[in-house]
């Protein structure tokens, strides 16, 4: 069979680059694999040809280093040769309708969450309803964008997975103060994913568990003040800011906790929910996004509501308290990770949807 090109449009393909940049790099993998049928072409908006592998090694890319004028002109280019285009991200979906072929290349356009929910820009959402196929990381992302504009209901749904389908060595549970780890970027355009409402629940943890830490690991705009406000609430000597921690060293971070939260409002699927179950450890999410598709609440983890005072301390200190329960949590999220969010996983949903696409069929829902 004569391999499918794709042309694929990403922001970036360099780990520490953020969530979009490892669903870049999977799907990337789906489609480069020998198996696969497809004949991929990456267009990288963000990277430099320094950043990427050396020659030869899986699909031909071609890095713009930011520039938008060239991404738009290499795009376009592309777009001289028969092929489907795939966007990972709605904004750069828009430049679909200014190629002078655009109107003959079918087009898929994968959505993350808030940058299509109630904020997202006219012409995002306007390329959206022209994609041939749209896919969605979580029923959530889906059904928000729908209620939000309309039209979003075809949306194919693709869970995302780790990019890795081993297991990770269950946390030592060593003596010492328990610590809850956070990860993520803190940044003011993205104050949604729970690190103030951490430190705010943190004099009550201390309150019941006076030994706990708070481990942050990320960096971002947000810290200076987020580091201000640990000082008001008098809990600075009991939160760690770790600031950026290399990809390959996560895993210690990880490995030596005793929980995970991300108490977040606006995650469309939240990664490091099934990173953290990959390590086995028990998930504090909230109820309030896409955190409860993804760790089921009593069973793997914990869903706070964030707006009832106490309960996100609570749910902290239920975890602290009993270990034995923690424990069975964490191992109960390792089996969900294994069942639906390893790699390969992914990549049966992922390949599901790209058949569809790339032989014109319709949407429909991939996830497990």
């Amino acid at each position: 069979m004569t391999p499918r090109r794709i042309i694929f449009a990403c922001e970036s393909l360099v780990a520490g680059n953020g969530g979009i940049a490892r669903v870049d790099r999977l799907m990337a993998r789906v489609m480069e694999e020998s198996v696969s049928g497809y004949q991929p072409e990456i267009h990288v908006f963000c990277d430099r040809d320094a950043d990427q592998p050396p020659a030869g090694a899986g699909a031909p890319r071609r890095c713009y280093g930011g520039s938008r004028l060239r991404f738009s002109l290499g795009l376009w280019r592309a777009m001289l040769r028969p092929g489907a285009v795939l966007y990972d991200a709605a904004y750069y979906a828009k430049l679909h309708r200014w190629s002078p072929l655009g109107a003959r290349r079918r087009f898929m356009v994968f959505l993350h969450g808030i940058e299509i929910w109630e904020r997202a820009r006219p012409g995002s959402v306007a390329a959206c309803r022209r994609a041939s196929l749209l896919a969605a990381n979580s029923r959530f992302t889906r059904d928000r964008a729908d209620r939000c504009h309309g039209g979003f209901a075809r949306a194919g749904v693709c869970w995302l997975g780790t990019e890795t389908s081993e297991p990770a060595p269950l946390p030592t549970m060593a003596d010492g103060p328990p610590v809850v780890l956070v990860v993520g970027r803190m940044e003011a355009r993205e104050g949604y994913k729970g690190h103030r409402e951490l430190i705010e629940a943190w004099p009550a943890v201390l309150a019941r568990h006076p030994e706990a830490r708070l481990r942050i690991v990320g960096q971002g705009g947000q810290v200076p003040e987020l580091v201000r406000f640990a000082a008001a609430r008098k809990v600075a000597h009991r939160v760690d800011f770790a600031g950026f921690v290399p990809e390959e060293k996560l895993a210690e971070c990880y490995r030596t906790a005793t929980a995970f939260a991300l108490p977040s409002r606006g995650e469309g699927f939240g990664l490091v929910y099934i990173e953290a179950m990959r390590h086995g450890l028990p998930v504090v999410a909230s109820v309030h996004d896409a955190g409860g598709e993804v760790v089921e609440d009593e069973r793997t983890g914990l869903l706070a509501d964030l707006d009832r005072p106490g309960d996100l301390a609570g749910k902290i200190c239920r975890l602290l308290a009993n270990p034995a329960e923690a424990r069975r949590l964490g191992l109960a999220g390792r089996e969900r990770w294994r069942s639906h969010f390893t790699y390969e996983a992914f990549r049966g949903r992922f390949r599901g949807l790209l058949d569809e696409f790339t032989a014109g069929a319709g949407a429909g829902t991939k996830n497990a």
